[in-house]
């Protein structure tokens, strides 16, 4: 029998790695299983899923069970770290493969941060960045919303909440041959900027520290429920959106929640490139965030969010391409990214399976329209991979290489279905 008094164990362990649990990584001292400690260290950020279990056993056995990152096969076997016989020893030893399991989670993290950062991005006329400042000001239901728009059709990342005038003021964007190049120019300028807190951002521009950039958001029936289950979810992402670093300003689009940017993150002064509404002092800025935390004061939903991560930093810029994707009616999702040698790809969601891809490589006098549909509804019963359905669906699919005009491409896309 061990003389462990392994409640002892636990009590001093929790005062040990207690400094350890903040907003990247949590950490749990807990009761196990017949008498057991049991310490969980798991991540906290979005762009790591990493848990970590250490257990002293009350016969003083220590063990690190095999690491869930996600991909751990079930069968995948721990390592038993060694026995202890007394308190001193069982605190050392627990404390040590909490800090071993904490040191292996941040280097995690930071090769994760470091892959989420933009690569380098196309430059941005300044006379294109002002006019699409300009455009961005021109008021919250026209302006800035229909570029936010535009943001998601180039991007294909759907805004945090559904409503009907949002889908409007995407698809009014994505109609827009203007509103595209405006905001891929935001898009480019957004993700190739520094990175500065808030106090950074007020000294950049000449202003006093206020320690604050936040965007208040007005309560609405619908939306606000889809909002709430978003933040449980600990990230939301925005390729484009607008903070002010006057809290006034931030109050006067809602109070129903005030999302606050803690730390560093990458913006464009909207007032300085377009040298109008000065008194605004709003940033263009976009990312994915993780939401460190919220709290209700009132009628507000205060919530904390830090910059993790770019959003549209690979979006593509063919001119064909942009005027295809204006010019094509009934989309309802689409995303135009660019990769590697210039080479880039647009896609048409037509609903459901329904669905296609233009790409093109940099002044191809050709393109390659590939048109998906959804399969027969007997699929199954043909072909020589009956059961993927992904199989049916490319063995239906229709490849053409076409003209590199707007009218060749759209009418392509708009082809019926050739069986």
């Amino acid at each position: 029998m061990s003389g462990l008094d392994v409640g002892a164990v636990r009590a001093r362990v929790a005062g040990r790695v207690g400094a350890w649990d903040d907003e990247d990584v949590a950490i749990e001292v807990e009761e196990g299983r017949g008498g057991s400690l049991q310490v969980t260290i798991r991540s906290r950020s979005p762009l790591v899923y990493y848990t970590q279990w250490v257990v002293l056993g009350p016969d003083g056995e220590v063990t690190r069970p095999a690491p869930d990152d996600g991909f751990t096969s079930l069968g995948a076997r721990g390592t038993t770290v060694g026995t202890v016989t007394t308190d001193d020893e069982a605190v050392t030893t627990v404390v040590a493969e909490v800090e071993r399991a904490v040191r292996i989670l941040h280097e995690d993290q930071a090769r994760a941060a470091k892959s989420a950062r933009p690569p380098t991005q196309p430059p941005v006329a300044p006379e294109d960045l002002a006019i699409a400042c300009e455009m961005w000001q021109g008021g919250r239901d026209t302006g800035s919303s229909r570029l936010r728009g535009a943001a998601r059709a180039l991007t294909g990342v759907r805004h945090y909440f559904y409503a009907p005038f949002i889908r409007a003021q995407e698809e009014a964007a994505r109609a827009s041959a203007d509103d595209l190049r405006a905001g891929l120019t935001l898009l480019r300028a957004v993700n190739a900027t520094e990175h500065l807190d808030a106090d950074g951002w007020n000294a950049r521009v000449g202003l006093p520290a206020r320690g604050f950039a936040g965007r208040g958001v007005e309560a609405k029936v619908d939306a606000d429920p889809q909002i709430e289950r978003q933040l449980r979810t600990g990230s939301i992402e925005m390729p484009l959106w607008g903070v002010s670093l006057r809290s006034a300003v931030a109050d006067s689009f809602g109070t129903r929640f005030l999302f606050e940017l803690i730390g560093p993150f990458p913006a464009v002064p909207a007032w300085v490139a377009s040298a109008i509404k000065a008194g605004e002092e709003e940033l263009v800025t976009g990312g994915r965030y993780q939401v460190l935390g919220q709290e209700q004061r009132g009628g507000t939903t205060h919530v904390r969010l830090r910059w993790i991560g770019a959003s549209g930093d690979r979006v593509g810029s063919d001119d064909l391409l942009l005027d295809v994707l204006s010019a094509i009616p009934g989309v309802v999702g689409s995303s135009l990214t660019r990769s590697a040698g210039g080479r880039e790809e647009l896609e048409l969601r037509l609903g459901a399976e329904d669905w296609a891809t233009v790409t093109r490589v940099p002044d191809a006098d050709e393109v390659t329209v590939v048109r998906y549909w959804p399969p027969d509804p007997n699929w199954a019963a043909k072909g020589d991979d009956p059961d993927t359905q992904w199989a049916a669906i490319r063995a239906a699919s229709r490849t053409t290489a076409e003209a590199a005009t707007v009218e060749t491409v759209v009418a392509a896309v708009l082809r019926g279905e050739d069986r």
